[in-house]
């Protein structure tokens, strides 16, 4: 599509969606952060810059550990003004952003498409309320084998009988003196048991 035939597109701040080479989200928030700091024209049409993730915690060798998990992975959000006062595609920031190293490009490609209200809505929801939660990074299913890795049933097998994921706990049945027995117990307490 030529220039002349291309849409106009808005100089309001609206969000785009920013398509990354897989993990390089990080890097390209960073360099688009940096610019953002430096660069008065970047400044003036990018607002933000968003890459929502979610706190998750893992046990490994009885040592639990935090990392952040993307919710949306090779994917950046950004509330800028790509469009010039005449309906024009802003040529300097629409630049910087494809020869960033590390992106794919805008969706859209030549002619971006905002996101709609409800979409960056939703998105913005999930920043909030994964804001302070720190979740389970495996889950289990009704039924599952695990075996206890920590805590006074340690190296014990069950079945696990309901998973609650919000609040990262399990109700386990565990045999004792051939009689299952329920247990409660948090997600980092257990691994799954690959010996059934």
């Amino acid at each position: 599509m030529s220039e002349s035939t291309r849409p106009p597109v808005s100089h309001q701040p609206l969000w785009y969606t920013l398509q990354t080479f897989s993990n390089n989200e990080a890097k390209v928030k960073r360099n688009i952060e940096r610019a953002m700091a430096t660069d008065d024209a970047i400044r003036g049409s990018i607002e933000q810059v968003l890459m929502p993730e979610r706190t998750v915690k893992e046990t490994r060798n009885r040592k639990e550990r935090q990392t952040k998990q993307k919710l949306y992975p090779s994917y950046l959000f950004l509330r800028a003004r790509l469009g010039t006062a005449d309906g024009e595609l802003d040529e300097y920031t629409w630049s910087f952003l494809r020869q960033l190293d590390g992106v794919m490009g805008l969706i859209g490609g030549d002619n971006p498409v905002a996101l709609k209200e409800a979409e960056i809505r939703s998105i913005l929801e999930q920043v909030e309320e994964n804001q302070n939660k720190v979740l389970p990074k495996m889950t289990f299913a009704v039924g599952e084998r695990v075996k206890i890795t920590d805590g006074p049933m340690m190296n014990l097998s069950g079945t696990v009988d309901s998973a609650d994921v919000n609040h990262g706990k399990l109700q386990v049945s565990v045999d004792i003196f051939g009689r299952p027995t329920p247990v409660e117990l948090e997600f980092w307490q257990v691994e799954r048991d690959d010996r059934s």
